[in-house]
Order: structure tokens, then C-alpha cells, then sequence
């Protein structure tokens, strides 16, 4: 963060360099803030800079992805992936020096430091419109918000950075306890609220909508893992996004992810992805796919992993789908994904061409990720697939934990079968021969039940969303070693391979950090 940061008075010049048309450009050059915030326009390209980190590599594009997806029990390494760099946090053995810890600190900080830019000198520029400049502010809080929200997820205490002042000092600074930084949170949220459009003004921006379903986020993690109990915020805040009637859910699942229906109902906030070049894309398909199908243009690229049997296997089937394998250990039926839940089917894939003819169209040797479907099908150029950071589907999720943890298990399943029925519709043909709503078949009513099935509609819902991991880690407050039980059970590779003590649920303080700042302690563990 202190190399980051290390230049206080340095503002991005993205509106000189023309870049307000794409959000995830890349800032040509640096400015003295003196001579840059004199206009409007510049708080708007700064603001727009602030959103960027989140789509790069130290953010959601790799590495904070990457730990979030591998270390959960929703994904194995991929056999054919031979780098440690990229697949150990499958196995929950990154360490303090490690660029999967580093980078994502990195990236956060770097937004927050982009945000405070923003908040500290709109006010002193002249707005025509003061209601653009109020919004600007809002939006800066936002993005604020959001890292500080991820950064106490993932590593607990962090310094807690509202100036720039705080920025020049950060060599000073201790960490911050996480309930005075989520009440900071909780303030920023309601005024951006309050002032954010209820459209964003353009594709990957904040609007009111993205800070209701935040707060409603802060507030089932502080009820959860931290045990506050405030569950009933959890629910106003998630019901104010499902009363919204600009939001809802998209009539077939798939229809939500692909690049023709960008700016859709159902997707509230995402990173944008142009599939124009290596700064407007944010590739998230290239994460997935298989080195089979021939490493980079052929068709392959460096691989997060792949389902574990225990995800692939998990989703509701009219029948069962076990998958068959050939004497060489590949894949044989490629059929056997048909007739499961909707969501199964948009999500995996058993097979895939290549732009390499001598590879062809092959069969893989498992499952593989196809939810997130570019224009040209994810082999020889970026991806224009957007990555989804919230969805009114998890609005919906949300509101139905908080109704079950207060006590209301039947407004908790009609919620649930909101999502199951959608699935159930498919692309419009019916993907079940039968209801599969929850309840329907006898299963219990009780909290503990009905808390197994939301958790469960999470993970086929929200699949490989950056959503399991936190999933896991919340739950096991509310159910002691959970974490552990499941990793063992559905991800057996790191229970052999790996290091699964309690103390990998929190991400170690990087190294950098501690040599740099002699104020820092280290998370217990590392």
C-alpha cells in the first residue's frame, strides 16, 4: 500500500487522455493536483479511475478471483495447470509474501486512495450542476465502501485511510478495529445513497441500487461472521432493491450474462468488459479455460480450475447424472448434463473447440466453466463478458437468510423458489419435469434446514461469482467447523495437499506491508 501511495499529490489525468468513454482504461500519465481538479470534468475522470483496480489483475480480473474461487469448495486445480504461482490458493497455502495476498491489498487500497482524491477535492471545485457534483461524491463513497467491506473480509483490522493526509502517513498508521471501519461504512453507504441515481449514469458506475444491496451485504457479514444479530437491516435494506421495479430477475438465466444484453435488469453493478483491448476487457473467461484446448490464442489459458465433483454433482436433476468416464480417464457421455436445474447447464460445459486444427472439438477431461460466454465464444482475442459484482438474484438471497435467521421460514422458502422457479423455466422450455420447489418434497421447515438450502441456492445461483468463499467462511461463525468439515469432504485435494487450520480463513497482512510499517501486527497464524 505504501509504494502504492507514494506519491499523495499525484491525481490521474484519465479525462486529458480521453478515457471517460471506457471505465476500465488504463491512466496514460500523472498530474500535480494543483494543476489538474480546476473543472467538473476532472472530479468525473477521477471518479471513473477509481472504479479501475476492481477490473485489473490485483482485483477481480486474477488474483482476488483466483483466492476466492480456489479456496473455496466449489473448485479443484485443474490437472493440467503447472504453475504453484497460479493454482496455490487451491490448497490455502499462500503466505504473506505471496502476490495472491499482495495484490488484492494492493488494488483496494489503490481505489480508496482514487475515492479520497475525489472526496477531498470535489468541494473545491466549481459545479454548474451541484446534483452532478453531490453524485460524484456518493459515487467515490461507494467505491470506498465497497474496498473497505472486501479488505475486512478478507484480512480483519486493516488502517482505516479517510484523507489524503492519512495516505502520506500510512508508514504510521495501525490497524483499524473492523467495527469502527464498518460504522464509517455504514455512514458513507446512506449518504451515497441518498444522492446516487437510481440508473447509473453509464455501464460498471454506482447507482442506488449498488449501495442498498452493499449495506445489505455489510449487514448479513457483521450478522453472521461477526454474530450481531442485525439481520432486520439486512432484510430493509435488500427489500429496497426488490421493490424497485427498474430491477428484477431476467426471464432465462443465461440471458443476464451475455454481452448483448449489457445493461440489463438483473445485473446491479459489474465490471465492464468491452472485448475491444487488454485495458477495456476484463477477460473473465480466459480464467477458465482449459489448457487443452492449446495454451493462449488456440484456445487455452491459464486455468483457476475446475468444478469439484461435489459442485458439479450437487445441483438438482430429474434424474441422476453421473458423469462416465473412458478407460484414459476422459469424459464419455457428454450428454449427461441435460435434465438438471437450468443453472447447470448455462454454467458447465463437457466439451469445447479449439481455433487450433490440430486440436479440433475435444471432449474435456471435466467440467468446465461456461457461464460467462463472449461474442467470440472465449478463444483469440478479450473477452466482452461483463463480471457480475452484484445481482438482484442475491437481493434476493439476502432477504430470504435475514427472514430465516429472524424466525420466518416460510417467507424465506417463498423467496428461494422465486430463484428455483426461474430455473425451472430454463430458456423457456421446462428444464424439470417437476416442481423441485423447496418444500414440496418433504423437506424440513426448521432454521437450520432452510439456512443448508439458501446457502446451497447461493452456490448454484451465484457459481463461481467470487461469492462461495465468504460463504463458507460466514457460515462457520454460525456453525463451528463448517469450513473445515466441507473443504475435507468436497474438496478432498486440499485436505491432502494443503493446509486447512482455522487461521487460513483470514488472509495474512503482505509482508511488504509489515517490512514498511513497523506499526502493523500480523494476522495469528502467519
Amino acid at each position: 500500500m505504501q509504494k502504492t501511495m507514494q506519491v499523495v499529490a499525484l491525481a490521474l489525468t484519465c479525462a486529458l487522455a480521453g478515457c471517460q468513454d471506457m471505465l476500465t482504461e488504463t491512466p496514460k500519465n500523472f498530474l500535480t493536483t494543483d494543476s489538474y481538479y480546476k473543472t467538473a470534468a476532472d472530479i468525473e475522470a477521477a471518479t471513473l479511475a477509481s472504479y479501475q483496480p476492481f477490473s485489473r489483475d490485483d482485483v477481480w480480473r486474477r488474483w482476488l478471483l483466483w483466492d476466492t474461487e480456489m479456496g473455496s469448495d466449489m473448485i479443484r486445480i485443474n490437472p493440467d495447470e503447472p504453475n504453484f504461482g497460479t493454482y496455490h490458493p487451491g490448497l490455502l497455502l499462500w503466505t504473506p509474501m505471496d502476490g495472491s495476498m499482495v495484490n488484492p491489498w494492493n488494488g483496494l487500497y489503490a481505489a480508496i486512495f482514487r475515492a479520497n482524491l475525489v472526496i477531498e477535492n470535489a468541494g473545491k471545485v466549481t459545479f454548474v450542476d451541484t446534483k452532478l457534483q453531490s453524485q460524484l461524491i456518493a459515487e467515490a463513497k461507494f467505491v470506498r465502501a465497497y474496498c473497505y467491506l472486501l479488505l475486512t473480509k478478507g484480512y480483519d483490522d486493516v488502517p482505516l485511510l479517510l484523507t489524503l493526509d492519512d495516505h502520506a502517513n500510512t508508514a504510521s498508521k495501525t490497524r483499524t478495529p473492523v467495527e469502527q471501519i464498518h460504522q464509517q461504512l455504514i455512514k458513507d453507504l446512506t449518504e451515497a445513497e441518498a444522492n446516487l441515481p437510481d440508473a447509473p449514469k453509464q455501464l460498471g458506475r454506482a447507482n442506488k441500487a449498488a449501495a442498498e444491496i452493499l449495506l445489505a451485504d455489510l449487514y448479513s457479514w457483521r450478522s453472521s461472521f461477526l454474530k450481531k444479530s442485525e439481520w432486520t437491516q439486512a432484510a430493509s435494506w435488500s427489500k429496497k432493491v426488490l421493490d424497485n421495479p427498474r430491477w428484477g430477475l431476467m426471464d432465462d438465466y443465461l440471458a443476464q450474462y451475455l454481452p448483448a444484453n449489457k445493461g440489463n435488469k438483473e445485473v446491479i453493478w459489474m465490471s465492464v468488459s468491452s472485448g475491444v483491448d487488454s485495458r477495456s476487457s476484463t477477460d473473465p473467461n480466459c480464467n477458465w479455460l482449459p489448457r487443452e484446448l492449446g495454451f493462449n490464442q488456440a484456445g487455452g489459458c491459464e486455468v483457476v480450475g475446475q468444478p469439484t465433483k461435489w459442485q458439479y454433482e450437487t445441483y438438482l436433476c430429474t434424474s441422476p447424472d453421473p458423469l462416465k468416464f473412458d478407460s484414459k480417464g476422459r469424459i464419455a457421455d457428454t450428454t449427461a448434463i441435460r435434465g438438471c436445474d437450468y443453472r447447470k447447464q448455462v454454467t458447465y460445459r463437457l466439451g469445447g473447440c479449439s481455433t487450433s486444427s490440430a486440436i479440433g472439438c475435444i471432449v474435456f477431461k471435466w467440467p468446465n466453466l461456461n457461464k460467462y460466454r463472449p461474442t467470440n465464444l472465449g478463444v483469440g482475442g478479450p473477452s466482452d463478458v461483463d463480471f457480475p459484482y452484484f445481482r438482484y438474484a442475491e437481493a434476493v438471497l439476502i432477504y430470504a437468510e435475514a427472514q430465516n435467521e429472524l424466525g420466518n421460514q416460510a417467507a424465506a422458502v417463498q423467496y428461494i423458489n422465486m430463484l428455483r422457479a426461474r430455473a425451472r423455466k430454463g430458456s423457456g422450455a421446462t428444464a424439470f419435469a417437476e416442481p423441485h420447489d423447496y418444500g414440496t418434497k418433504g423437506e424440513a421447515m426448521d432454521q437450520l434446514s432452510v439456512r443448508d438450502a439458501i446457502y446451497q441456492e447461493r452456490n448454484w445461483e451465484m457459481a463461481h461469482e467470487g461469492k462461495r468463499w465468504f460463504d463458507q467462511i460466514r457460515r462457520n461463525s454460525l456453525e463451528p467447523g463448517y469450513f473445515k468439515a466441507s473443504i475435507a469432504a468436497h474438496d478432498p485435494e486440499t485436505a491432502t495437499r494443503g493446509d486447512l487450520k482455522d487461521f487460513r480463513m483470514r488472509f495474512p497482512i503482505p509482508g511488504p506491508e509489515l517490512s514498511l510499517n513497523p506499526n502493523l501486527t500480523q494476522n495469528p497464524g502467519y
